[in-house]
């Protein structure tokens, strides 16, 4: 049975502490949070331990993994400390401040033979996934553009990155993923709206090989929206994070050579277009990014988490 801890327990550590707390085949040794009034109600409704410094967690329990879920001006030190002592880790996203640091403590993961699992939640969306098959299967033809909204008011809670690392780095992730590869060109629109110090919208235009992508990310949209839209040489798709739903029209088109003296070409005759709406097992992403990360520690499967730098790398440029 695997010994887990989680670091930090605000709004992400007590859904993480939640998730372990129903899983049968792990032991939830500890927590760590330097807030003690909160630490003690975390501990005492999961029935666990607390520790005020991570390092006599580390050191008292020897847990076989921990989540760390603290700001992420502390991710390196945390993660660096914890790699260093052979422990597994699943970091929530982005994996560090700037891209120098993300790169050693992926170096430093393969060093000591751990995994290091950084939290891009929305690549376990079960949507996400579909869409993902789809496109492998060639169900859209080649892709030829993304669209990426992902908008809504501020969170309180993020206090040391601005909207680029904390949202727009989801659908830079998602984007590089589903068409595994990463942009040639990257062109970036920055604002400061309702925020002094801190970007709080931007939009990303990303050239790929043969696609582009755009991506709209803001704190000051008064409705929250999560959605992608993919079109493709042989049909269009629209996709919802949330409520995981995807609606795929296929296109409809013949094709017939038109001639003249000069020129000849193939043109397309476009009917209407069928609409198929795509089910998928509605499953919460963070679930299953946890299930992952246990089952690859326990089945010694490798986990290589550079594409979290190569987002990063992206979300910072």
């Amino acid at each position: 049975m695997l010994k887990i801890a989680v670091i930090g327990v605000g709004n992400m550590g007590k859904n993480h502490l939640r998730v372990y707390s129903n899983l049968p085949t792990i032991n939830l040794v500890a927590i760590a949070e330097i807030d003690e009034n909160i630490g003690n109600k975390i501990a005492k409704k999961f029935q666990t331990k607390l520790y005020k410094d991570y390092k006599k967690l580390v050191n008292d329990e020897r847990p076989d993994a921990v989540s760390i879920c603290v700001q992420t001006s502390l991710h390196f030190e945390i993660a660096k400390y914890c790699l260093s002592q052979g422990i597994h880790i699943l970091l929530e996203k982005p994996i560090t401040t700037n891209v120098r640091e993300g790169k050693k403590l992926i170096s430093l993961a393969k060093k000591n033979t751990v995994n290091l699992l950084v939290g891009h939640i929305e690549r376990y969306n079960p949507a996400v996934r579909k869409v993902k098959e789809m496109i492998d299967k060639g169900d859209l033809g080649k892709i030829t553009a993304i669209t990426a909204r992902r908008v809504g008011g501020f969170p309180p809670q993020i206090r040391d990155v601005n909207i680029c690392a904390d949202l727009a780095i989801h659908d830079i992730d998602i984007i590089n993923f589903l068409l595994d590869e990463f942009p040639k060109e990257i062109s970036v629109n920055k604002q400061r709206v309702h925020i002094r110090k801190r970007d709080d919208s931007v939009e990303f235009f990303m050239k790929y090989k043969n696609a582009s992508a755009y991506i709209q990310t803001n704190w000051i949209t008064p409705v929250k929206i999560r959605k992608l839209n993919i079109t493709g040489t042989e049909g269009y798709l629209e996709m919802d994070y949330v409520s995981q739903k995807i609606e795929f029209y296929k296109s409809n088109y013949s094709k017939f050579k038109e001639e003249s003296k000069d020129f000849s070409d193939f043109v397309l005759l476009f009917s209407q277009p069928d609409k198929i709406d795509i089910t998928v097992a509605k499953k919460e992403p963070l679930k299953e990014e946890i299930s992952y990360f246990l089952n690859c520690i326990e089945n010694k499967i490798k986990i290589d988490s550079s594409f979290a730098v190569e987002a990063l790398k992206i979300a910072l440029s």
